[in-house]
């Protein structure tokens, strides 16, 4: 009886660390899984990248910039009547590895956090739950306001669309080059990039058939959670 006892508090306090884990940067390895993420948007890809998409039936996690969702309401509205997944990227874009206001840092971590969730929810109803910092920032201060706030950190495994010496066939064989069990792609669609746009339908016919599925940020991470927890 003891030992079963103990089972049962050792699994409730392995899962409970689990939950608590707040950033993560891939999903799992053991299920071949891929996650198309994109930041700053809406922007002027949005558009063609949500045609592609919806032709290629995959849904993907938007990391939306506040000040993008102020210009684009529709385009917020477009991107969640389609399936896809809000996350956020903060408001303003700030790189907090340069803010050199320490006194006010946290706050003002938390207020950019906030303020472009309560954007979204205001055009939505939907209430975000993960968040990427500009330029990956990822520091104990952050991960306190995360934990605050219930959000979890997302990073990205890889991502190199911002080459824009890289010719489409050059963009594409690196992120297929990268493509394993788990991965988190990043990408952007706020500007226009006609590479994106010719690569993405070949990245995802190419991946999917090597026998990947794609699936969204928050999937592919509550199958990790899940998987870690046994």
């Amino acid at each position: 009886m003891k030992k079963i006892v103990f089972i049962l508090l050792l699994s409730l306090i392995t899962t409970s660390l689990y939950a608590e884990q707040t950033f993560f940067s891939r999903g799992s390895l053991n299920v071949k899984e891929i996650a198309l993420s994109f930041d700053d948007g809406p922007g002027l890809n949005t558009k063609d990248i949500l045609k592609i998409l919806d032709k290629k039936d995959v849904k993907a996690t938007f990391f939306l910039l506040g000040t993008s969702v102020a210009k684009r309401p529709k385009l917020v509205k477009d991107i969640y009547s389609k399936g896809h997944e809000l996350a956020n990227h903060t408001y303003n874009h700030m790189n907090f590895f340069r803010y050199d206001e320490e006194n006010d840092k946290k706050e003002k971590i938390k207020e950019e956090i906030l303020q472009c969730q309560d954007l979204i929810k205001d055009i939505t109803g939907f209430r975000t739950k993960l968040v990427r910092f500009p330029h990956g920032y990822l520091k104990e201060d952050a991960i306190e306001i995360a934990r605050e706030t219930n959000y979890k950190i997302i990073n990205w495994t890889f991502g190199i669309d911002w080459e824009r010496a890289l010719s489409h066939e050059e963009m594409l064989e690196l992120y297929l080059e990268s493509a394993k069990p788990g991965t988190i792609f990043l990408m952007h669609d706020l500007q226009k990039n006609t590479t994106i746009i010719k690569m993405l339908p070949v990245l995802i016919d190419t991946l999917k058939n090597k026998g990947y599925k794609f699936v969204t940020v928050g999937e592919m991470i509550n199958k990790r959670l899940s998987e870690e927890s046994l």
